[in-house]
């Protein structure tokens, strides 16, 4: 998720620490064959499989968390809106439709006021934080984005801990795809580094002659020792060489947040419920078929 407003534009020829964007193989620019890869991780949403914690002492079980590392009433970057989970709030923000999962974003009920730390929406997180991983490798989602101010959907990756590590302030953390609903033919890709010490944000915007909000697009990232390489239903977008504090394996996070600094407030014009579509979220592992 975007921590900071500072926006730079993708360009043919960036050169940071004395690395030049047209030195990149052709290889890396080429759009991606399936060839190549095998899946390690698939859900393609039949139905939804909730973690469940344990408070006996016990491991927990089930694919998708409900909260990130966090504690759930901790609310960022300005946001309105409260991640609320079936169980604990007796409301679910999630649908399972045709094999599509729906995160659905709404004005907060009033059963629910008292229990969602005063924010004026509900809307779902899922996270793998418990029960999936990868060090390297390409990780994509097939979604469908909605269109309204204030609607801020985004598929991401952080490193997984058991619990939020001891004077650390920032996780590094490679966003594969931010979309504002306002800004219906852009999508934005980020990687976040703690690697000097402080927050440093490399942010590429992807300004397109269609509309990501009527119809499902596959979005991907391609993280090696390396690089980092953004995609677009399999086409190359952009590159970035990875930073020095990306060494840990990573897990998934789909939400969609409602309102904040960077989408700023929903205004008359939005429609609620709204619903970020997911067809399908894949990891991937390099295997023997390409050089």
């Amino acid at each position: 998720m975007k921590k900071t407003p500072i926006i730079l534009f993708a360009t043919s020829m960036i050169v940071i620490g004395g690395y030049t964007w047209s030195e990149q193989s052709k290889a890396e620019k080429q759009p991606l064959d399936d060839k190549c890869w095998s899946i390690s991780f698939e859900d393609s949403f039949d139905e939804l499989s909730l973690w469940q914690d344990s408070d006996a002492g016990i491991p927990g079980n089930g694919r998708w968390r409900t909260r990130y590392i966090w504690d759930r009433e901790t609310i960022i970057n300005q946001e309105l809106q409260f991640y609320i989970d079936p169980e604990l709030h007796g409301y679910s923000p999630f649908r399972i439709e045709d094999g599509v999962l729906n995160i659905v974003a709404e004005p907060t009920p009033q059963n629910l006021k008292d229990k969602v730390s005063g924010q004026a929406y509900i809307s779902g997180v899922l996270t793998t934080e418990k029960g999936f991983s990868q060090k390297y490798g390409r990780f994509e989602v097939r979604a469908k984005v909605p269109e309204g101010r204030g609607l801020w959907s985004a598929f991401w990756l952080l490193p997984s801990f058991d619990r939020w590590p001891d004077g650390v302030a920032i996780l590094p953390e490679i966003d594969v795809m931010e979309h504002l609903g306002h800004e219906a033919n852009t999508f934005h890709t980020t990687l976040h580094t703690n690697q000097t010490g402080e927050l440093t944000s490399h942010p590429y915007d992807h300004t397109l002659p269609i509309r990501l909000t009527e119809n499902f697009h596959v979005y991907t990232v391609v993280w090696t020792e390396d690089t980092v390489s953004w995609y677009l239903d399999g086409q190359w977008k952009v590159s970035h060489p990875t930073p020095e504090d990306f060494t840990r394996p990573v897990h998934f996070l789909l939400n969609m947040a409602v309102g904040g600094g960077w989408p700023g407030s929903p205004d008359a014009t939005t429609q609620f419920p709204a619903s970020y579509q997911i067809d399908y979220v894949r990891a991937y592992t390099p295997n023997d078929q390409c050089n």
